[in-house]
């Protein structure tokens, strides 16, 4: 048995949202259509108050001459029509039914005022809409500072202490200490936490931001985290590797006028 379909969910929770904006659509013509249909009313009432009522139509010929009546001195029992009085016919006689379309000629200049005022008021609303409007204050876009001198300046009187904490204790300890130091260093910078960055990122992204060798602070960074969280035991191959390291990120700190 066939039918009529019917809209799905769907179709039919979208038809009160269709609905509604092309009722909105309509009522906003509707007010940019208000204020024209004022003006328009006032300038007819205006028009009307001012030249009275319009004769459409006028009358051309000579106008019939018409007797006066003579008022009797004694109104008679019984009226009889007089032979004196004219009829309708003769009354119009030579009279022609004209059109009058001076109204029209008022009627244009009443149209071309209200179109000036409607010029008018539709420049007056542009000019309005696009005035000049302080500009809104940007938005403050969060950005890190780059580590000043102060930071480079902490890192060469701390480079002995450094190389002091790497050959501290066995392997483990060594590598631990010395990128403990790095990390106090770089927290001392001021530079902030991003959001879920730990002491260790925030060092090691505060780190590469120098004129240094990237390698050399992205294989401590790897060393330290294997010394800190794995259980294997660290050799000494690996505090060498740190010492190496840490040897490098001084030498460009020096190369670069940052460390003497």
């Amino acid at each position: 048995m066939t039918g009529s379909r019917r809209p799905g969910p769907v179709a039919a929770a979208r038809l009160p949202e269709v609905t509604g904006s092309q009722a909105g659509g309509r009522w906003r013509g509707a007010q940019a259509l208000l204020p024209t249909l004022v003006a328009l009313g006032l300038l007819v009432l205006v028009w009307a108050a001012a030249t009275g009522p319009v004769r459409m139509l006028g009358t051309t010929g000579a106008r019939p001459d018409v007797p006066d009546a003579v008022p009797s001195e004694a109104p008679s029992a019984t009226p009889t029509p007089s032979d004196d009085m004219p009829t309708y016919r003769e009354l119009t006689r030579g009279v022609r039914a004209t059109a009058d379309l001076s109204w029209i000629g008022q009627l244009l200049a009443y149209t071309v005022l209200l179109a000036v005022c409607l010029a008018g008021y539709l420049l007056v609303r542009s000019l309005w809409r696009n005035r000049w409007r302080r500009p809104e204050k940007p938005a403050d876009v969060p950005f890190d500072p780059t580590p000043d001198v102060a930071l480079t300046e902490a890192l060469a009187r701390d480079a002995a202490e450094q190389l002091v904490a790497v050959e501290h204790g066995g392997p483990r300890d060594g590598i631990v200490a010395c990128w403990l130091r790095l990390e106090e260093v770089v927290a001392s910078s001021g530079v902030p936490l991003r959001p879920a960055e730990t002491s260790t990122e925030l060092a090691t992204r505060v780190l590469q931001t120098l004129d240094v060798d990237p390698r050399a602070v992205a294989r401590l960074a790897e060393l330290y985290r294997e010394a800190r969280f794995s259980e294997h035991p660290m050799t000494e191959d690996s505090r060498a590797q740190a010492r190496t390291a840490l040897r490098t990120l001084h030498e460009d700190l020096v190369r670069s006028g940052s460390l003497r």
